[in-house]
């Protein structure tokens, strides 16, 4: 299934422990992924595409009997429309609608544990084989008997459900101000989003030592909205946040939410106190999350060591964008610059192997099977 490329200096056997995005309007909030709850706490949900007479009344029937969402779609156009609103558990195709291979296509690269069940008028044998071909999960021709259809495409959607619950990463990264995390991290999230995981940001203050807090605010959703990731605010002090008490219950109600698999944060390594603060908090609220690392922020010291990288030399113009939400810092700001993001990325790739790369440390890292496909 691929994954998060990594290369591990102090680690040889470079685990990439494979675990937990979206932008707005997936389910329970967040975007195409998801940003809200695990999939496994959520109904399945199934799109038909179905340009045949019948096609309302499959939904229907499927419509009484699942809690999750159904919609039917006749044309290419609107089909698609409807597999950008999130990820869709179960694609039924009417193989001989015009542009049904596209359907499948894009909703397989859009959610790689959709499952596809092909709903066929006849037995043409070319067509059953051109249905075949496309890897379909389940088969059945029309007309068929109401009940048996159902409990298969049900059946079909909760597998798919389930598969996505376990296997995807569901991400939490945490920042003490806005802008920390796109300038750490942006390019990782990026590419969580792309391969289907959950990604929440959770910012501990609303940055008003960096400016006008309501611009600031605006600034930070649009740029979770580029990466694809929900958006989480706190009120703490900008520049007094502490170590313990609410800065530990802010971050351990998040956590106890989402669940993460995943949580990057802070160094410790670093100059600003905040920063400092958001590290040693995470630590104690994150201590039942398998996998823990630490960024390189734009004021972290020469003391910091990474022992992995991430590869996000495709991920560098999602990331790019999501820095450039927050105009309202100007020139005063070089380390939003994208010669210096680029400049930075490039150097730490140079480890790895890789074009550019963003580092961090290990804190903890666990394996979550199945393992990624490093690189």
């Amino acid at each position: 299934r691929g994954g998060i490329g990594v290369s591990a200096v102090r680690h040889p056997e470079g685990v990439a422990a494979n675990s937990g995005g979206p932008n707005a309007g997936g389910p329970n909030g967040g975007g195409p992924n998801g940003g809200g709850k695990p999939a496994s706490d959520l109904s399945p949900d199934i799109l038909l595409f179905d340009s045949s007479a019948g096609a309302m009344d499959i939904a229907r029937w499927l419509g009484e009997r699942e809690r999750g969402r159904v919609a039917c779609e006749a044309e290419l156009e609107a089909a698609l429309r409807r597999l950008a609103e999130r990820q869709w558990d179960l694609l039924v195709v009417d193989p001989a609608t015009q542009g049904a291979i596209d359907v499948v296509t894009q909703a397989r690269r859009r959610n790689r544990w959709a499952a596809v069940l092909a709903a066929l008028a006849g037995g043409n044998p070319d067509l059953v084989q051109r249905t075949v071909e496309w890897r379909i999960d389940g088969l059945v021709f029309k007309p068929f008997e109401r009940a048996a259809f159902v409990s298969q495409a049900l059946t079909l959607a909760q597998r798919s459900r389930e598969r996505r619950g376990l296997e995807q990463r569901r991400v939490l990264a945490i920042g003490a101000h806005p802008d920390d995390v796109e300038i750490a991290c942006g390019g990782m999230l990026a590419r969580h989003t792309a391969e289907g995981d959950l990604v929440r940001i959770l910012v501990l203050s609303r940055g008003a030592m960096g400016g006008d807090v309501n611009i600031r605010l605006r600034e930070a959703h649009e740029a979770a909205e580029l990466l694809g990731g929900r958006l989480e605010l706190g009120d703490l002090q900008d520049s007094r946040i502490p170590d313990s008490g609410a800065t530990v219950a802010l971050i351990a109600r998040t956590v106890g939410d989402l669940r993460p698999t995943h949580v990057y944060t802070h160094a410790l390594e670093d100059t600003h106190q905040d920063h400092r603060a958001v590290h040693i908090a995470t630590l104690a609220a994150a201590n039942g999350v398998p996998n823990v690392y630490c960024y390189q922020s734009a004021s972290t010291t020469v003391d910091f060591t990474p022992n992995y990288y991430v590869d996000i030399s495709a991920y560098m113009e999602a990331k790019l964008h999501a820095v450039a939400a927050y105009c309202s810092e100007g020139d005063r700001a070089g380390r939003l610059h994208p010669d210096s993001i680029k400049a930075t990325a490039a150097y730490w790739g140079r480890f790895a192997g890789y074009k550019l790369a963003e580092p961090l440390r290990i804190i903890r890292q666990r394996r979550f099977s199945p393992e990624p496909t490093p690189g």
